[in-house]
């Protein structure tokens, strides 16, 4: 039985992966910071492990006494990637790295860009996501220092009514009653439904070689399309709103704007199809947004009597 490190267990990601490798058979530990985490994930059959990113120490500590790591906790954490991989040289253990395919933002302000990314294109990425890529490549060399390293870059992540992107976006609407893009709205972002992310990190823990990339992605939507989903299932309107990049500065805060709002990033995941068997099976991400778990989780926070904070970029 493989014994599985997860960091960001608590997390959006890290959750899901829990279930999975559990479903799996696997024993799992999750690295949390404090007593009320630890009893979250006790309650779920995960043995937790006090301790943080910037805890070099404890995380080494943490990685020597698992079979498999999987840092689901923050793709900019630069610090406690090269712990991990210190702590894991020389092991022959397998390392997971939760990056994303904003590495490819390209700061269109809403226009289309055509190019799409397989994991061997060249590629020079925008400052603003400069360390995440180099992050990834420094995983990627770490192969060379007897490490089983893989690099995931999920896509936008949907599903269970929440993700990592998708929850500004429904805030700021509520609150204000305009679901915004920036622009056109014509740049586009692939995205992967939860469950079937769960499943790549599973199929990679089995079949990856060392050094791999893998861009996940099941399909891909207009964020203008995203926007317009957005207004008809939790605003019962039936059209967004362009404004610019300036307004939505103010909305969401300039970074996440830039890497996601506005940016397109589009990539082929054929490598992931072919080399892993992975086959997504998730629902339509704006199908999901107009009638499938964000209506049935949101909708009732759409009332004009409700106050919700806009959504801030930390």
């Amino acid at each position: 039985m493989t014994t599985v490190l997860v960091t960001g267990a608590n997390g959006y990601i890290g959750q899901a992966v829990c279930t999975r490798f559990q479903i799996a058979g696997h024993t799992i530990a999750g690295l949390v910071r404090g007593n009320g985490a630890a009893k979250a994930l006790s309650a779920r059959g995960i043995t937790p492990l006090l301790g943080s990113l910037d805890d070099t120490h404890a995380l080494a500590e943490a990685a020597r006494t698992a079979d498999l790591v999987i840092d689901t906790a923050s793709a900019d954490h630069a610090d406690s990637t090269r712990a991990l991989l210190d702590a894991l040289a020389g092991t022959g253990k397998t390392y997971i790295r939760t990056s994303g395919t904003g590495v490819y933002t390209d700061l269109a302000h809403g226009e289309l860009n055509e190019r799409i990314f397989t994991e061997e294109t060249e590629h020079s990425p925008a400052e603003v996501v400069a360390t995440r890529w180099a992050s990834d490549q420094m995983v990627r060399e770490a192969a060379d220092r007897g490490i089983r390293t893989i690099v995931l870059r999920p896509s936008m992540i949907y599903g269970n009514g929440a993700s990592e992107q998708l929850p500004l976006l429904i805030r700021q609407a509520i609150s204000s009653g305009r679901s915004l893009y920036v622009g056109r709205g014509d740049n586009r972002w692939g995205n992967v439904y939860l469950d079937d992310l769960a499943e790549a990190y599973l199929l990679a823990a089995e079949k990856a070689v060392a050094g791999s990339v893998y861009n996940l992605a099941a399909g891909e939507a207009r964020m203008g399309d995203i926007a317009r989903a957005v207004a008809r299932g939790l605003l019962g309107t039936e059209d967004a709103e362009s404004c610019e990049p300036h307004v939505a500065y103010a909305a969401f805060g300039q970074r996440w704007v830039d890497v996601a709002l506005s940016s397109n990033s589009r990539v082929d995941s054929s490598k992931a199809r072919a080399e892993l068997g992975w086959h997504p099976q998730g629902p339509d991400l704006l199908e999901d947004l107009v009638s499938g778990s964000y209506r049935r989780l949101w909708a009732h926070k759409a009332d004009p009597h409700d106050h919700v904070a806009p959504a801030s970029q930390n």
